[in-house]
């Protein structure tokens, strides 16, 4: 297992193949600190396409760091997991408005998450629905 700091403001680890990124809980995230997520993604992909699961709990972000999504060179689908309406709102906010190349879901359930990041098939659009 891997683990990065992302300037005080969250964590990245690979284990099990599986990206992590734990935002801390009220962290607002300027370009800085997106793009350090970027590179830390990047870094630990090595070169794969890895499933990523983010954790959203209370984070908001610049207009700037809204803009900044990790290529699909890197990852091959993305979980969000958050825990409440605003949490959800900010996921179907930010999900349209970029186009990632890898199919991205929002969830309430961490299980049900990984469950989704772990399936062998990849789908090709960009998803919204609250699976939990």
């Amino acid at each position: 297992m891997s683990t990065v700091d992302i300037k005080g403001k969250a964590t990245l680890e690979l284990s099990d193949g599986v990206l992590r990124l734990s935002w801390k809980l009220g962290t607002y995230i300027g370009i800085d600190v997106a793009n350090a997520a970027l590179a830390a993604i990047t870094s630990l992909a090595q070169g794969n396409r890895l499933p990523m699961l983010v954790e959203i709990h209370g984070v908001t972000h610049s207009a700037a760091a809204r803009k900044v999504f990790p290529d699909a060179a890197s990852i091959s689908r993305m979980a969000l997991l958050g825990s409440s309406p605003v949490d959800r709102v900010i996921g179907m906010f930010r999900l349209p408005l970029v186009p990632t190349g890898f199919p991205v879901r929002y969830f309430t359930s961490r299980d049900k998450a990984m469950a989704w990041l772990l399936e062998d098939s990849e789908e090709e659009a960009t998803e919204l629905g609250d699976t939990d």
